[in-house]
């Protein structure tokens, strides 16, 4: 039996959104005419198979490994998700209380993503925290827990107004390409992970409805700068293009494996592991 997770505490809801290869219209980088060809492309079974790998060895560690237990992770698909692929999310699902998976049809991405999302906003909550994360990055493991502290120090400045962001801007690019891994310490700030924005249930806001690189535009920001609380996944073959192997600042590689261990939950000897396997089925490096 699934454990009942309650995402709501002392009135305030933490949310999340992280979309899996939903053959929809818009949002993508690479453009297709027909959502056939999308599909066709987002179902490649090699493909799925890296999306795979990135998911289930950095996303989900993090994402089960959260100290604050209390929040939903909705991850959105195509309703015709092919097997074995559908059936290996659903595990994840069973095996994860927060997760929570919505199949939805074609249609406008942020349409189809807001409507999924809509249906798991607590009616009732005084404060609702989205935020979103890819299938390829990680939130640190106290991510909610800090979310919720550094909200209630903020509240104040929520209540006075609309939306806000509190937005975490030291991080990691964890770059896998050619089988093997290099992380990068970095700060970006409105980058998209580790990044949530603070509505309220009946003001139709969802975390999609903003550009994240450009919302400080419109809304109050408050950013944190002082511990690891994201990864973003680097493998050749991002939508949004590649980042350079850049350090913003010096860290000690030993250092690094540490906080993607102890931070982030990844194990790197068993990514890679996973990396070579995927090397081994399709005869290259996972890249």
């Amino acid at each position: 039996m699934v454990e009942v997770v309650n995402s709501t505490v002392h009135g305030v809801q933490v949310l999340g959104l992280c979309r899996f290869s939903v053959p929809s219209k818009g949002a993508f980088q690479v453009h297709h005419h027909y959502v056939a060809n999308r599909r066709a492309f987002l179902y490649d079974p090699k493909r799925l198979a890296l999306r795979f790998a990135w998911f289930e060895h950095v996303v989900l560690p993090g994402i089960a490994g959260q100290k604050d237990p209390n929040f939903k992770l909705v991850v959105v698909l195509g309703e015709d998700l092919p097997e074995p692929w559908r059936s290996r999310m659903l595990g994840h699902v069973e095996a994860i209380p927060q997760l929570v998976a919505e199949f939805v049809p074609p249609g406008d991405h942020r349409q189809v993503c807001a409507d999924a999302i809509a249906r798991h906003i607590d009616p009732e909550a005084e404060a609702v925290l989205q935020f979103r994360q890819d299938d390829d990055d990680a939130v640190s493991v106290d991510f909610v827990r800090r979310l919720r502290r550094d909200f209630r120090k903020v509240r104040r400045l929520f209540n006075s107004g609309g939306p806000m962001v509190i937005d975490y801007v030291r991080g990691l690019n964890l770059f896998g390409v050619g089988g093997e891994l290099e992380a990068f310490p970095r700060f970006e700030a409105f980058l998209g992970v580790a990044f949530a924005i603070c509505t309220r249930p009946g003001d139709g806001n969802h975390v999609l409805d903003f550009m994240h690189h450009t919302i400080w535009q419109t809304m109050p920001v408050v950013t944190q700068s002082d511990s690891y609380m994201w990864v973003r996944g680097v493998h050749g073959t991002n939508d949004s293009g590649s980042p350079r192997p850049k350090a913003h600042f010096e860290a000690e590689p030993a250092a690094l494996r540490r906080a993607l261990r102890q931070r982030f939950r990844i194990d790197l000897p068993a990514f890679k592991q996973a990396l070579r396997a995927y090397q081994d089925e399709y005869g290259e490096a996972a890249e």
